[in-house]
């Protein structure tokens, strides 16, 4: 058991070093079970949430705490701030912005206002995480579906666009609708398959949001990786 900890610690700091969107300083990974806790600094909000993605694609990842603490390299700049998250907001083409209002505190981003689905939400703050000089986001947007599907059709759907996903074996995942609220509960083979679901289900429209009750069971064990041509992080 100590070694699969350690090969999962040191696997986690291999992918780490490895992405080129990930920019931490000394930091800490520890395992408890397959449960990661990641600490150290970033310079940015994107670098924090890329490197937990990062160690999600870990094999023998379960969950990850992600602890690390954002550290500006320049004094923050609320008002500027708050002007690019605007109008990073109205060039996306794909995501009607009008409704949507940003406050921004000491580089905390907090959004609020409506839009028409939950995947609008999520994509909203996609586009915040990009925003140079944002520390943190609190998303606030409340969802009033503009659908008039009931939740029954929405589980259709959900299971139909399952079904359809080459990476998400849906015979595996149980789906349930309530209020337009979609919870998915099942087992997935990693983190790839559950994201894949999650996501399927959260672009249908009408579905306010997705709650994961999906678990991850590991089919296997991974062969070990050449170890030429990595680079590095410090610890």
């Amino acid at each position: 058991m100590e070694r699969i900890k350690t090969d999962i610690r040191q696997a986690v700091l291999e992918q780490l070093a490895n992405d080129e969107r990930v920019s931490v300083e000394r930091v800490d990974v520890m395992v408890n079970d397959g449960q990661v806790t990641l600490r150290g600094t970033a310079p940015s909000y994107r670098s924090k949430w890329a490197a937990a993605e990062a160690a999600r694609r870990v094999w023998g990842v379960y969950s990850v705490d992600n602890e690390i603490e954002v550290r500006l390299t320049a004094p923050n700049e609320d008002q500027r701030i708050a002007t690019d998250i605007r109008n990073a907001l109205m060039r996306d083409a794909d995501l009607d912005s009008r409704a949507i209002n940003v406050d921004v505190h000491e580089g905390h981003v907090t959004l609020r206002g409506t839009v028409a689905t939950g995947w609008a939400k999520s994509r909203a703050e996609e586009d915040v995480r990009w925003a140079r000089g944002v520390v943190g986001v609190t998303n606030q947007l409340v969802v009033v579906p503009s659908s008039s599907a009931t939740d029954r059709d929405l589980a259709l759907q959900i299971e139909q666009a399952l079904r359809r996903d080459a990476a998400v074996n849906a015979d595996n995942i149980d789906v349930v609708v309530d209020s337009r609220h979609a919870t998915l509960n099942g087992i997935v083979r990693n983190w790839a398959e559950r994201n894949a679901a999650l996501e399927d289900a959260l672009h249908v429209p009408g579905v306010v949001d997705v709650r994961d009750g999906l678990s991850i069971r590991y089919e296997a064990e991974r062969p070990s990786l050449p170890t030429r041509g990595r680079r590095d992080l410090p610890v």
